[in-house]
């Protein structure tokens, strides 16, 4: 599928939040889109808060884009979206997580029109728990 030129980083916010707020299970929450409508040659970026009551997630990060009108332009893989590794692993953890999606790659309509596509993300810990499923609003991807 070609190189993805994705950016996951995990940007540290320590909130004062209280203990019960946090859950044994990763809990993902969409925070932001950069965009509803992305045009050619320009990307896409979201940004999710992740808490973890251990601080046990693991660095892998699903995704899975699904089009409304071309399917050849769907997908779902885990091998490319990665937390770095040197990301602290601690109890009550609250960050960031920011994914990046570039035009060419993994926006661009596989088809001959423009495309609207809504993206989900979860994650596991090293406990296997698993997030709840994270949706973005439908986003138009426009043709070239």
């Amino acid at each position: 599928m070609g190189k993805y030129l994705v950016i996951v980083s995990l940007l540290l916010l320590v909130l004062s939040c209280g203990k019960d707020t946090f859950q044994t299970r990763p809990q993902l929450t969409l925070e932001s889109v950069s965009s509803t409508l992305v045009p050619p040659q320009s990307g896409l970026q979201i940004i999710m808060r992740l808490t973890d009551k251990e601080g046990d997630f693991v660095d892998t990060v699903w995704v899975e884009k699904i089009t409304t009108r071309c399917p050849s332009s769907n997908f779902r893989d885990s091998l490319l979206y990665r937390i770095p590794d040197d990301a602290p692993r601690k109890k009550n953890f609250d960050g960031d997580v920011v994914m990046t999606f570039s035009y060419p790659f993994e926006l661009q309509p596989r088809c001959t029109r423009d495309d609207t596509a809504v993206f989900s993300f979860w994650m596991k810990d090293r406990e296997g728990n698993r997030s709840d499923t994270v949706r973005t609003p439908p986003i138009i991807i426009q043709r070239p």
